[in-house]
């Protein structure tokens, strides 16, 4: 009973303060002082210490046990893997330039949650070219096994105040806040492109069962630091649109589902002299005049319109595979007006490559085991349409200037590993010289030649 009491008497010393200060300090002074007294026995301080020890030893392991399973139940870890072979063949009398190459990517993603309404996200990724390709995080296997780079992909934080939930923000080098159809080839943004600066999103749902949705999404984002000047490069994307669902598990699985969206991007100060070429993967725009040539001919402003409609022709599977029929569609026309006349202009081009527009058609789904997709896409992508340093890098050789056909299937083996198969059958639009400032990723001269690219991915998601 005298021990037990004298234990009680501890334990709530420990309890009072840190453990191990009242270990030091109190445990030990309040034995020494009840063996002076003659309450306890020596002996009974050794043992009593071995017990003091031992709870100690107990409580800090269940606190320091705690504190790691909460951070780690705040943290979300998720990446993929995909391992690609790919062939470049173009028309017959350019037969030299044919090339086959094999590439991987690797993507590591951590989500780390403070509260539902504020996450941090880091993602690693490998890449190519240093400080990085803006448009791919591929990696091809070549330089005699050289050691291969891995670069931060993207680092933001999310914020979404907990009173307004239709509001978020981004800040960082973050996850595109700009909604696309799920194309094959995208029209402005390659979706590997990750911008930096400010986005925002602001969603409103209605109806009687939040059917429908209204959307703005908007991107202030920064291209280049230049010390030489102040007029630094800018980046802006305003971006509205509606969202809606008929029939069908409301509002989560509608049987219909309709996205509409129109917007405006357009650039500030990107013909600034410090501003080069050097900075962007594809090359297919007008350059500039006089002797600075690396340089973009002026500003873009692209207007947009694109929407999506996604069907589900019945609940039972088609060949394994859920039987949605998704149709989606882009215009874009850039209307700077120098792009139009091409006034100022260091070479003699083909004027007036400002539109770009295009249509897909898909059937299935491919999320899970043994379900499939196949699409079919026709692009018409003109010169100076889009910027293209931020355009997908697969159309063609890259970039603009082109039109054709992508053909894609995708199946399932598991849930976490997916075959694809794309084939890309383009052509050069413009009359535009086929070397200089039309000249992509080491292609050469055949950058403006009728080519085939074809892709084999194989992909793993953990």
């Amino acid at each position: 009973m005298k021990q037990r009491l004298i234990l009680t008497t501890l334990a709530v010393l420990l309890a009072l303060g840190n453990a191990q200060t009242a270990r030091s300090q109190g445990a030990d002074a309040i034995l020494d002082l009840l063996l002076r007294k003659g309450i306890v026995t020596e002996q009974e301080v050794k043992e009593l210490k071995k017990e003091v020890d031992a709870d100690l030893a107990r409580a800090m392991e269940r606190a320091n046990k705690g504190k790691f399973s909460s951070w780690l139940d705040a943290v979300k870890f998720s990446g993929d893997f995909r391992l690609r072979a790919e062939d470049f063949i173009f028309e017959d009398y350019r037969n030299s330039a044919d090339r086959l190459r094999f590439r991987y990517r690797l993507r590591l993603q951590m989500d780390f949650e403070y509260q539902e309404w504020a996450k941090v996200t880091l993602r690693l990724a490998s890449g190519e070219a240093s400080p990085g390709d803006p448009v791919s995080t591929n990696q091809s296997f070549t330089d005699t096994f050289k050691k291969k780079p891995l670069t931060i992909d993207a680092a933001y934080v999310t914020i979404q105040p907990p009173h307004w939930k239709w509001l978020k923000l981004m800040g960082g080098k973050m996850d595109n806040p700009i909604w696309q159809p799920k194309f094959n080839s995208p029209m402005i943004y390659d979706f590997d492109v990750t911008p930096e600066g400010a986005g925002e999103v602001l969603e409103y749902d209605f109806g009687d069962r939040s059917q429908y949705r209204l959307f703005g999404q908007f991107g202030q984002f920064v291209l280049k630091e230049v010390s030489g000047n102040s007029r630094d490069p800018y980046l802006f994307d305003l971006q509205g649109g509606f969202q809606a669902g008929f029939g069908g598990d409301l509002p989560k699985k509608p049987k219909l589902k309709l996205t509409a969206a129109g917007g405006y991007f357009f650039t500030h100060n990107l013909s600034n002299s410090s501003y080069t070429y050097g900075d962007s993967p594809n090359t297919g725009n007008a350059n500039g005049s006089g002797s600075s040539t690396n340089n973009w001919l002026a500003d873009f402003r692209v207007v947009y319109g694109r929407g999506e409609i996604a069907y589900v022709i019945r609940e039972q599977p088609f060949l394994g595979t859920p039987p949605v029929l998704t149709l989606g569609g882009e215009v874009d026309c850039n209307i700077k007006n120098e792009y139009d006349t091409l006034i100022g202009s260091a070479q003699t081009l083909d004027k007036n490559q400002t539109l770009g527009w295009t249509v897909q058609l898909a059937f299935g789904e491919a999320k899970k085991k043994g379900q499939w997709q196949v699409s079919y896409q026709y692009k018409h992508l003109e010169a100076d349409a889009v910027w293209d340093a931020l355009t997908d890098s697969d159309w063609g050789t890259g970039g603009t200037d082109r039109k054709g056909h992508i053909i894609k299937g995708v199946y399932n083996m598991t849930d976490w590993w997916q075959l694809a198969c794309t084939v890309f059958l383009t052509e050069k639009i413009s009359q535009r010289p086929n070397s200089g400032h039309n000249t992509v990723g080491g292609i050469g001269a055949d950058h403006g030649q009728d080519m085939l690219r074809l892709q084999v991915d194989s992909s793993f998601k953990f």
